[in-house]
């Protein structure tokens, strides 16, 4: 649904036990998720969705993937400071 709500293509999605990574994406378009977004507020996971499907446009952290990222999802920081606080308690499930 995000994808194509940003017009863009996914060629594969997985779903893993990663243990210090919240999501992937491989310039073929496989994006591979953390099973414990599951466990996350909807709008801390569709941050680390919109951070991976914009990969798909920007395959870099740069200033210009950064932009992209804000643009599609106003609100990234307040997720990511999200991400750095709860840690310790998506941790028990690693």
């Amino acid at each position: 649904r995000l994808a194509a709500h940003h017009g863009l293509v996914v060629s594969r999605i997985s779903v893993r036990n990663q243990r210090s990574r919240w999501g992937s994406c491989s310039p073929s378009g496989h994006i591979c998720l953390n099973w414990r977004l599951m466990l996350m507020p909807d709008e801390v996971r569709d941050y680390v969705l919109i951070h991976e499907l914009m990969h798909l446009r920007r395959l870099d952290h740069s200033r210009h993937f950064w932009r992209l990222v804000a643009h599609a999802c106003p609100r990234y920081q307040d997720a990511r400071q999200w991400l750095r606080e709860n840690r310790h308690l998506l941790e028990d499930h690693m």
